[in-house]
């Protein structure tokens, strides 16, 4: 299973690299393009919480719960990078707030966001992760409407990146909804 999560996070954090690495090039196109700047964003998911299943720790079970996933996207962003915040929580009581750096992929009405963050993870009643400090890394794909706000698909994976002992991971799949927020006028 450990092999699974690493070729989940190489993936993921290869695309992360590779989309910062692209941002000057991909800037200036009218096709694909990295968003520079816009509102910004509070996106509501809600899905399943450990939903690829992983073996649990001793004493823990391992259930695929519901969860709701709470975000807030900066506006402002640096070669096409932003910030963001977040907090997800299970029906088992588990909970984690994060922060990290996003950026936004676009090509006409569909948007790719990868976002890598770093928080610190409770598990309440759910699943076991081997420690408080834990990574997440999330991919979206989402479209976008005329409005700005979007709707579409959100992947996410917990892991304390085998800075412990053991590196249980937990897989997360939702529906996300985006909303813009506007503080003033935006390029």
């Amino acid at each position: 299973m450990k092999n699974k999560q690493w070729v989940w996070t190489g993936i993921l954090g290869g695309a992360v690299l590779g989309l910062l690495a692209a941002t000057p090039a991909l800037a200036d196109s009218e096709g694909l393009h990295v968003i520079q700047g816009g509102p910004s964003y509070f996106n509501i998911g809600l899905g399943a919480f450990n939903a690829a299943g992983v073996t649990p720790g001793p004493g823990y079970t391992n259930a695929t719960l519901p969860e709701i996933n709470l975000e807030y996207q900066t506006g402002a962003k640096l070669f096409g990078v932003g910030a963001v915040y977040g907090l997800m929580a299970n029906t088992n009581g588990g909970f984690m707030g994060y922060t990290g750096f996003y950026t936004d992929v676009a090509w006409d009405h569909w948007v790719l966001t990868p976002v890598l963050a770093m928080g610190g993870y409770h598990q309440g009643r759910g699943k076991y992760l081997d420690g408080t400090f834990q990574f997440r890394l999330e991919l979206s794909l989402d479209y976008q409407f005329a409005n700005q706000s979007r709707f579409g698909l959100k992947i996410a994976h917990i892991s304390n990146a085998y800075i412990k002992n053991s590196d249980p991971g937990e897989d997360e799949i939702m529906l996300n909804y985006s909303m813009p927020l506007s503080f003033g006028e935006h390029s």
